[in-house]
């Protein structure tokens, strides 16, 4: 794994660069802030990568700080985020206006990036503030029997017994995040190749 990269951008646009690193050009996609932070041809930056592997093609992704790079990881975790979508929200949200975002509860703020939809914006609502624990998600009328994850479900608009029947799949004792996530795939599980 290529976790960090120190050298000269030899060439940049506004999602990519080649950094020369020792005389190897490593292409590496970009958020625009990212882009921003490291300067011109000619600068050296240090930046902090991901690399995605795949069956058709290796990407490596990079970051100007630790944290640019963990919101992405927690954005493609997310169901139907895939890494383009997860660089477009962090060239319109910085790491800090995105979690502020998230523990406000206003999801319908991500509408504003390029291809995320209702369903996506609140997914990304629901995982994300799972998984930073952020405040909890609990809809009007209050969670039955305490269960954080059925109250997400309701407040995303599901029926009582459409959410109850998809929990019912999903083991109790998993985190919060992965509970709601493999909810979602049983209520939904065409929305991540609709959005994304």
């Amino acid at each position: 794994m290529i976790a960090e990269l120190k050298g000269v951008v030899a060439h940049k646009e506004v999602d990519q660069c080649v950094l020369d690193v020792g005389g190897v050009g490593y292409l590496v996609y970009l958020s625009s802030r990212t882009a921003q932070a490291i300067g011109e041809a000619g600068a050296r930056v240090h930046l902090y990568t991901h690399l995605l592997v795949r069956e058709e093609e290796w990407r490596l992704f990079g970051f100007a700080t630790a944290e640019e790079r963990r919101c992405f990881l927690d954005l493609i975790a997310v169901g139907g985020v895939g890494p383009k979508l997860a660089l477009q929200l962090l060239s319109r949200f910085s790491p800090e206006e995105l979690e502020r975002v998230v523990a406000a509860g206003e999801w319908e703020r991500l509408q504003a990036v390029p291809g995320i939809g209702v369903r996506t914006a609140q997914r990304l609502q629901v995982e994300l503030a799972g998984r930073w624990k952020a405040r909890p998600l609990r809809s009007p009328a209050g969670p039955q029997g305490g269960d954080e994850a059925l109250a997400a479900l309701l407040g995303l608009g599901y029926r009582p017994e459409e959410a109850q029947a998809a929990l019912a799949e999903v083991p109790p004792e998993w985190a919060l995040s992965r509970r709601i996530r493999e909810a979602l795939r049983r209520l939904d599980p065409g929305s991540a190749h609709r959005e994304g």
